[in-house]
């Protein structure tokens, strides 16, 4: 005969509560809908994709409030552009271009030199 505790269902339970916390994180959503990319030429800027949703439509202020921050966020977990950044580019994926994420929005980022002291 199996004997079933609820102290046994405690470990489930967590694991279950941890998963649904990790879902509605910021970070999962920049994760699940932006990354950063360098251009295959090298050259010194590099691609910020982001896909654009309901929540999140394209000429939307919020959404691209929301947009800066997960790209802040990107610059600051790998260390770039500790002086600023710029936007030289904010552009919808032209339809040859190479695309397997399917990603809606491009913006091509240089970021700012700092000053020699």
């Amino acid at each position: 005969m199996i004997r079933v505790t609820y102290i046994s269902f405690l470990p489930m339970l967590l694991l279950l509560s941890g998963c649904a916390t990790v879902h509605q994180s910021e970070d999962f959503a920049r994760h699940t809908h932006s990354q950063l990319s360098s251009p295959l030429d090298q050259g010194d800027y590099f691609w910020f994709d982001v896909e654009t949703t309901p929540e999140l439509p394209d000429q939307s202020e919020a959404a691209e409030a929301r947009r800066m921050e997960w790209l802040g966020a990107w610059l600051a977990t790998r260390k770039l552009c500790t002086a600023g950044y710029e936007i030289d580019e904010r552009r919808s994926f032209e339809f040859l271009e190479h695309n397997p994420a399917r990603y809606d929005l491009r913006y091509k980022v240089r970021c700012k030199v700092p000053p020699q002291v």
